[in-house]
């Protein structure tokens, strides 16, 4: 059920010295064609200056290129931005909204049965597509103050519509999935997502985050994000994110992070 998917550029020299990067990786996200999707952002970004769009849907693969240390911006999942934070002097600085809200919900998904209160999370295994210390981070919120076994299994898998598939296909007992994602079931496999029931409570997290080393360097890309809806290209990009753009990540705006180098 893994897919691997990253798109390999050959750079120049001259080509690497001039072209900045902008780095996505958001396993939230239900994207099927990534090579799309970088048509179109590519499309968007050659109205405003010389900078490239490389998706990735391996977490590997992905902090190996931030190694290089040569993005100028990325563009994650909120957990995925605080796990970073540990390595790197990230600023955020924008955040994506969508139908006027920057946040979205992340639930408990489990099949549904005669009776539901003999639903206990422990001894099985949870899909998830975010990292063991913030699913179980998550589990906590979710189920408040019930108890459950906290050496349960973890099935990390590239994206939400796998967790919730897991389910289906009896590979996890459970799945932790956006809402917005189980909502998109419904369309995708109605005869699933019916067989499908939320448990627990239903936690807010903000949207995917655009997050920068310099904030004064990047003053022009953060101006063309924030107007991303109203350029063409622009549109079709943040559709197939699932967003309907971004805006200024207000609380830390002008703050300027202590750490200067990264810790890969």
């Amino acid at each position: 059920m893994r897919t691997l998917f990253v798109i390999t550029m050959v750079w120049s020299i001259s080509h690497a010295e001039t072209c900045d990067q902008i780095l996505f990786y958001n396993s939230d996200t239900n994207i099927n064609n990534y090579k799309q999707l970088k048509i179109e952002f590519d499309k968007f970004f050659e109205k405003i200056g010389h900078y490239k769009f490389q998706p990735f849907d391996d977490e590997n693969i992905f902090e190996t290129q931030l190694k290089e240390n040569k993005f100028c911006m990325l563009i994650l999942s909120n957990w995925y931005y605080i796990h970073l934070q540990k390595k790197m002097a990230l600023m955020p600085i924008l955040k994506a909204h969508r139908k006027g809200v920057d946040t979205q919900e992340i639930v408990l998904i489990t099949k549904k049965m005669n009776d539901q209160k003999k639903i206990v999370l422990a001894k099985r295994t949870v899909a998830s597509s975010i990292s063991l210390l913030h699913s179980k981070a998550l589990l906590n919120r979710i189920l408040d103050d019930k108890h459950y076994d906290q050496n349960l299994n973890v099935l990390r898998v590239p994206k939400d519509i796998d967790a919730l598939m897991a389910v289906g296909f009896g590979m996890s007992s459970y799945a932790l999935s956006t809402f917005y994602s189980y909502h998109a079931l419904s369309m995708i496999n109605p005869s699933l997502y019916k067989r499908f029931i939320c448990i627990g409570k239903k936690v807010k997290i903000p949207l995917m985050i655009c997050a920068v080393l310099d904030l004064q360097k990047q003053s022009k890309l953060i101006d063309a994000f924030v107007n991303i809806d109203k350029i063409p290209h622009g549109k079709n990009s943040i559709k197939m994110l699932g967003i309907d753009g971004f805006k200024l990540y207000q609380r830390n705006v002008h703050h300027t992070p202590s750490r200067s180098s990264n810790g890969f």
